[in-house]
């Protein structure tokens, strides 16, 4: 799959509710210089920073222009202002931090409807499976990412996944935070390139570059037939940042686990300059691919309050004037 399907895209997921509002930066306390920042020249603010409160190293996204989406949806889109987005996906670590301050529970925990099933998620099945490679699992949550895999134990770096976008948004605003916008998530992964793939035009020389479907996934489940003809060393999940970063510094915006952005499914503005998420669509959208991803792979629609073990999120800041 060509850089620009990996990214042009939506996915559709039905689910209830209204993105947040855009949230301003907070106190300037909030964010401290990370190790390697610079000052900005274009704003001043440090290009890399640790959000105290959530523990997460975000990194300056400039101001610019990208031609968004593909084929007849293809439009040129304007990010005005620069923003801070997550360095990788939140992580087990993170989500546990806010779940024990918060004392939440998330929608497969509570047992939140989705497609007729209550408490779990939807769960990769065993490799031998015969059936579909992914089923229901009471026992599936953020804690037990897969239960029918041998159930491993948690891994405190791996990003948090079986969250809904009902998860996402509640960890973000309980830090002051935000999900992307899909304009400005697709901006922040494209970080101007103009290749077939992050790393070129070559699918062959991906390797260190994604967490994707390739030969350590194959090598693990028979029924994976689509892969990348490389060895990313990971079958399922892979630490956050163990891959080699964007242009601009960002970690795993292609692979490892599909992103939710505060965007409803629904027709691009006509205005490019108009930076707001989408709103009076059906459902949410998700971008980005996953360990299970191979070139050539269309995207599912699936309905209600979505939770996979291949569907994360990364947070946004915005700064001020």
């Amino acid at each position: 799959m060509t850089l620009r399907r990996l990214l042009a895209v939506p996915v559709l997921l039905a689910l209830a509710g209204a993105a947040p509002p855009d949230t301003p930066a907070g106190p300037k306390s909030d964010l401290r210089p990370a190790d390697g920042s610079k000052a900005d020249p274009a704003t001043g603010r440090p290009t890399r920073v640790v959000h105290g409160p959530s523990g997460i190293t975000m990194v300056l996204v400039p101001a610019g222009g990208f031609r968004m989406g593909q084929g007849k949806a293809e439009h040129r889109r304007v990010i005005r202002k620069a923003f801070y987005l997550g360095e990788t996906e939140v992580t087990n670590a993170q989500f546990r931090r806010f779940a024990e301050a918060a004392k939440y529970r998330t929608d497969a925990e509570r047992g939140v409807e989705l497609d007729g099933h209550t408490k779990g998620s939807f769960a990769t099945a065993p490799p031998a499976a015969a059936t579909a490679p992914r089923e229901w699992s009471e026992a599936a949550s953020w804690r037990r990412p897969f239960p029918d895999l041998g159930d491993p134990a948690l891994v405190e770096d791996h990003p948090v996944v079986h969250v809904s976008w009902n998860d996402a948004t509640a960890f973000a605003g309980h830090f002051g935070l935000r999900l992307p916008t899909e304009a400005e998530w697709e901006y922040a992964a494209r970080a101007g390139a103009k290749t077939a793939y992050p790393w070129g035009d070559d699918p062959a020389a991906g390797a260190g570059h994604a967490n994707l479907a390739d030969k350590s996934h194959g090598k693990k489940f028979p029924w994976a037939n689509v892969l990348f003809p490389f060895d990313d060393g990971a079958a399922v999940l892979s630490r956050v940042g163990a891959y080699k970063a964007n242009a601009w510094g960002l970690k795993d915006m292609i692979g490892n686990v599909e992103e939710w952005v505060q965007d409803t499914y629904a027709k691009y503005p006509a205005d490019g300059a108009d930076e707001r998420a989408a709103e009076g669509g059906v459902g949410r959208v998700i971008r980005g691919r996953s360990w299970l991803d191979g070139p050539g792979m269309n995207r599912p629609a699936v309905q209600q309050a979505a939770r996979r073990d291949f569907i994360g999120f990364r947070v946004a800041k915005s700064i001020d004037p």
